[in-house]
């Protein structure tokens, strides 16, 4: 759950082009492919776990 809003549209778009190239991508793959957005709340290791959450999924496993 986002707490302000402020990066939200650039993580999806982040997000959503790093599982699109790699789908099982790793902290580090993440962590580069995310460097580019600020989060003003600082929820960068939340945000890392919603990204291996969506990989799982979208790989099939729950």
């Amino acid at each position: 759950m986002p707490q302000c809003g402020y990066c939200q549209s650039g993580q999806l778009i982040s997000a959503g082009a790093l599982l699109r190239r790699n789908p099982n991508p790793s902290d580090g793959d993440i962590d580069t492919a995310m460097s580019g957005n600020l989060c003003r709340c600082g929820t960068y290791q939340r945000i890392r776990a919603a990204i291996h959450l969506a990989a799982r999924r979208l790989r099939g496993a729950s």
